[in-house]
């Protein structure tokens, strides 16, 4: 199972050719799908893949992309809403959305299907607007139909942290949380809606935006390894989280694209501990 960054001009080839050689995911919001995508995309949105918030929790974190934990749901469910997706397991799979502007939907997408077992995936460089830019082709509305996929699903548990392995060791064996948030979050001056406000026990700030060039690409190996943290790179028990788990899987594939270590996502991430840090009171 591996991550790789793939370049627009090789996606172009490939379209154009119908090789067969990819598999086109896109990440982004339906209507955003519906009106213009990679011609051959089918779309996965990664809120369709989320357990359903506590019930006791505020009805914003009912509403789809307010709550970012996976969904825990017996394989062959899974499986099953896979090959529907039109998946198959042995092919490259190429996953797009708008570069920074969707805040990590493509990495989210991509870092699932990782988990889940996908042989080999890509991010797209500079997603749709690269794609956009450079003139190639496009198509509009729902596929009128789509050919069922081939997957069986194996977990790659390396990619994952649930909430009670991610808090249960204390002292000098606490994981260094990576926070990919804005620095207004981290600090807790924004979002009320959270649970609690501001950043987990033991946090580092990395945010996001950090991950991208002007123009929308990512920035390259030598840049990232020039801007990220020291400690991200030196601490040996490390954790990433977000909001819900969107931007931080854009930043663990990215890291593993560049140094080949894995980190896992912490997929609840400031949604999930706030919940659990109230109700425990």
């Amino acid at each position: 199972m591996s991550i790789a960054l793939l370049k627009i001009e090789n996606l172009v080839e490939g379209v154009l050719s119908k090789s067969g050689k990819f598999q086109v995911v896109d990440a982004r919001r339906q209507s955003e799908y519906l009106s213009a995508h990679i011609p051959g995309a089918v779309r996965i949105a990664w809120e369709d893949w989320c357990e359903p918030a506590p019930a006791a929790a505020a009805a914003i974190l009912h509403e789809p992309g307010y709550w970012g934990k996976l969904a825990v749901a017996p394989e062959q469910a899974f499986e099953r809403k896979l090959i529907a997706s039109g998946i198959k397991q042995d092919l490259p799979i190429v996953v797009y959305a708008d570069s920074a502007r969707s805040k990590g939907r493509e990495g989210r997408v991509a870092w699932m299907l990782l988990y889940f077992g996908a042989s080999q995936v890509f991010m797209l460089d500079g997603g749709w607007n690269a794609w956009v830019r450079a003139g190639a082709l496009v198509e509009s509305g729902a596929p009128s139909a789509i050919e069922a996929g081939k997957f069986t699903i194996a977990l790659d548990e390396r990619r994952r942290v649930r909430h009670d392995d991610a808090f249960k060791n204390g002292g000098d064996q606490s994981p260094l949380m990576i926070d990919t948030r804005t620095a207004a979050e981290f600090n807790g001056d924004c979002y009320d809606y959270q649970p609690v406000k501001g950043r987990l026990p033991n946090s580092i700030l990395f945010p996001f935006a950090s991950l991208y060039a002007p123009g929308g690409s990512f920035v390259d190996k030598d840049r990232y390894l020039e801007i990220v943290p020291a400690d991200i790179l030196k601490t040996p028990l490390k954790i990433s989280y977000c909001e819900v788990g969107v931007r931080a899987s854009t930043f663990s594939l990215l890291h593993e694209i560049y140094t080949g270590e894995i980190i896992p996502v912490y997929d609840g991430s400031a949604m999930e501990w706030g919940w659990h840090l109230t109700t425990s009171k």
